[in-house]
């Protein structure tokens, strides 16, 4: 599923409608510093605030790794604190992925 991350660039509160995985749009206010996660589908509030410059749409968001919530504000700084905690948590996974492969080797060798 498609999903675009929704950044306020104002200076101010923005209030936007924003699709959910449900089909069913959903209003949030969004602080300077913020952004949610919306289905890739405009609403009218989102293109006309969109039109006036005050959010930012990112349409080539991926969010399969951090399976961030619909229409909830997250802090721009935080995101990056969020990616590497993926990251992580996925090398973490090969390694045990490894290991199991590593122990089904050895026990298909006796």
């Amino acid at each position: 599923m498609e999903t675009w991350k929704i950044s306020n660039n104002s200076n101010e509160p923005v209030k936007v409608a924003c699709k959910t995985n449900s089909m069913a749009s959903k209003g949030i206010i969004l602080n300077p510093g913020e952004f949610c996660i919306s289905e890739a589908q405009l609403t009218a509030s989102l293109d006309a605030q969109w039109r006036r410059g005050f959010v930012n749409v990112d349409k080539d968001f991926d969010n399969s790794k951090l399976q961030l919530e619909f229409v909830k504000s997250y802090k721009e700084e935080g995101l990056t604190a969020m990616i590497d905690e993926a990251n992580k948590s996925e090398a973490e996974k090969d390694d045990f992925d490894k290991a199991v492969e590593d122990v089904e080797k050895y026990i298909n060798k006796k």
